[in-house]
Formats: C-alpha cells, structure tokens, sequence
C-alpha cells in the first residue's frame, strides 16, 4: 500500500508541474503528446474495425453451416449422421430394490 501512496505522489507532482507551467510550455508539450495520443486512438480505432469485418465475414458463413448441417424439418438428417454418439453404446440395466430384513443385523453400523 506505501507503494501505492508513494505512485500516486508521485503522479499528483507532476500534474502540478505541468500545470505549472507557462502557457507556452503547455503549448509545447500539448503538441509532443498529440501524436501519441492520435495513435493510440487510432490503433482502438482499427481494432473495433477489425473486429467488425471478422463478424461480418464469419456470421453469415455460420449461418449457412448450420442451415446445411441441420437435420430437415421431416424427421430427415442433414450431413448430421447422429446428434447424440453415445445412445447406440448404451446397454440396459434392470435393477431391483429390495427392503431390508429388519432381523437381520446391520453390517455397516457393527451390530
């Protein structure tokens, strides 16, 4: 946390010196920093860009695989051969429930 406090100091002095400074230091150092700041914009700027061509590519593409791949509306399969892998492999079981003998002594509690 005294790290944090001593950051922080820090940061608070030089907000005061550069609002210290005369006019035309502002000037100048407004002027150093505007690029940097255009750039930064900038680089967000082709990252939204990015990200809206890739959606713009990908969805419709998507939404054609997955009328393609989809089973038909009567009962048919599309390129879907089987939608769930494991119900052919499924075997049945019977099981049978029984109530206990209440005479006979419970192994389990050591009577």
């Amino acid at each position: 946390m005294s790290r944090f406090g001593t950051y922080y100091a820090h940061f608070r002095g030089m907000r005061n010196d550069l609002t210290g400074l005369p006019p035309w230091a502002r000037a100048v150092f407004i002027a150093i920093v505007l690029p940097g700041i255009a750039l930064v914009a900038l680089s967000i700027l082709v990252f939204v860009v990015s990200v809206a061509a890739l959606l713009i590519l990908a969805i419709p593409v998507y939404s054609l695989l997955r009328k393609i791949t989809r089973p038909a509306g009567g009962g048919e399969m599309g390129l879907v051969h089987n939608a769930d892998p494991w119900r052919n492999e499924a075997k049945h079981v019977d099981a049978t429930v029984r109530d206990p003998d209440l005479n006979v002594p419970d192994e389990l509690n050591g009577e």
